[in-house]
């Protein structure tokens, strides 16, 4: 009898440890899931909505949840973007019977201002002592404001421009954008103060941008070669390299363009080296018609700043360029031409930045296309489309008025190595006719 009841004890402590390990067996959750939450693949802005893409390796729905409600708010899988600002949103999966909830995860991003622009009118210059309003909209209706510079030429208060003394003034119009925009580009306009009575100056460049043309639209084009490459520089490792580049700036007044070209050996014939830059909105001198370009009214000098390459300047001396004018008027006796004036100027200004100012009286008319009644009036009488700083050597060498364009033929840059044998040609801020 005792013996019964022990068996039936232990058959119900069996029967209770099978239905503990049935109940384990269909009840413990035992996988773990995670998600993946990439940010959105393309810009988000102001109003715009996004759809959110995060999975969770479980396959189970992933839910949404915005951290910063002022900025984006989240409904289902959609992000609307209320405000410029940085969007913080969490993307969680709870589990279910199978598997364990995921660890949250969190994303920010950037919302964008809408994009908006400034229309700034032409300002016309007011001459010294004098003011002029400056007119400038955005088209966010958002109030623009303006700076100018050099203060010892220019000042402004408000919209309101002062000519303090004669030089070149730059004028930017900004607007700073605000929840809704985005900053708008600034357009600067530069231009110069004079007194009155004196011609206005005409802006042939007001600066460069960092694509190769100037802010006025104009391209710019470098070109060289020497005897040791065929007299056409193909980059070829070992023989000669050669390239350009622009730069914006921190103002119209401090970007900058340049060209150069470099030999691995000493050249032995002649070289030419050079930069093209070409009036406001010209790409290139036309065939076909008559080149734009900017039209002079009694000015008489040129002004522009030049930057010199230093090894240039140490391995021989003070450099002579060569600036040519090249007239917008086509003639075609004979084929395609154009009327060009040229001088050589002496760069005294070493390896810092020096404003030069010729006097066009100093150019000669080097090219009338085959009509001798053309005269250097008559050619400033065109417009001017293109302008030409060169370095000149060797063969290729220009004299005009008993200055000979040089540039460096056979004096290696100091610490190259190996030797390369460099010329320079370096343009920042405006150049204009006054």
């Amino acid at each position: 009898m005792r013996f019964l009841k022990q068996l039936q004890s232990l058959s119900a402590i069996v029967s209770v440890a099978l239905i503990l390990s049935g109940c384990n067996s269909s009840s413990t959750k035992n996988s773990f899931q995670v998600i993946s939450f990439p940010p959105p693949s393309s810009q988000v802005i102001v109003g715009g909505t996004v759809t959110l893409s995060a999975t969770a390796t479980s396959s189970l729905p992933v839910s949404y949840a915005s951290n910063s409600t002022s900025v984006c708010t989240v409904s289902g899988s959609t992000l609307t973007a209320l405000t410029a600002g940085t969007c913080s949103v969490t993307a969680s999966q709870p589990g279910n019977a199978t598997y364990l909830a995921a660890l949250p995860i969190t994303i920010q991003f950037t919302i964008d201002g809408l994009p908006q622009t400034i229309d700034f009118q032409t300002v016309t210059p007011p001459t010294v002592g004098n003011t002029t309003t400056l007119v400038a909209t955005a088209s966010s209706n958002l109030p623009v404001s303006f700076t100018a510079s050099p203060a010892t030429v220019c000042t402004v208060s408000g919209d309101t421009l002062s000519a303090v003394a004669t030089g070149t003034c730059t004028v930017t119009a900004m607007q700073a954008g605000d929840a809704t925009y985005a900053a708008a580009p600034s357009v600067p306009q530069t231009f110069s103060i004079s007194n009155s009575g004196q011609p206005q100056a005409v802006i042939f460049s007001s600066g460069f941008t960092n694509t190769m043309t100037t802010l006025l639209g104009g391209a710019l084009i470098d070109y060289a070669g020497s005897n040791l490459d065929g007299w056409n520089c193909t980059n070829t490792p070992g023989v000669s390299q050669c390239g350009a580049g622009s730069g914006a700036g921190s103002s119209p007044a401090t970007s900058y363009a340049y060209s150069y070209y470099q030999t691995y050996a000493p050249i032995t014939v002649g070289e030419y080296e050079g930069m093209s830059v070409y009036a406001p909105g010209v790409t290139g001198m036309s065939t076909t018609a008559n080149t734009s370009g900017v039209t002079l009214n009694g000015q008489t000098t040129i002004s522009f700043t030049l930057n010199t390459n230093p090894e240039w300047v140490t391995a021989t001396g003070t450099p002579n360029v060569m600036l040519e004018l090249t007239m917008g008027d086509l003639y075609n006796s004979g084929g395609a031409c154009n009327l060009q004036m040229q001088t050589v100027f002496a760069a005294t200004g070493g390896a810092t930045p020096t404003v030069y100012t010729i006097p066009l009286s100093n150019f000669n008319l080097t090219q009338n296309c085959g009509n001798a009644g053309n005269t250097a009036a008559t050619a400033l009488a065109q417009p001017i489309s293109r302008l030409d700083f060169q370095g000149d050597g060797g063969t290729a060498a220009i004299t005009i008025n008993g200055v000979t364009s040089n540039s460096n033929l056979n004096v290696a840059a100091a610490g190259s190595n190996p030797a390369v044998y460099p010329t320079t040609v370096a343009l920042t801020g405006a150049i204009t006719f006054q």
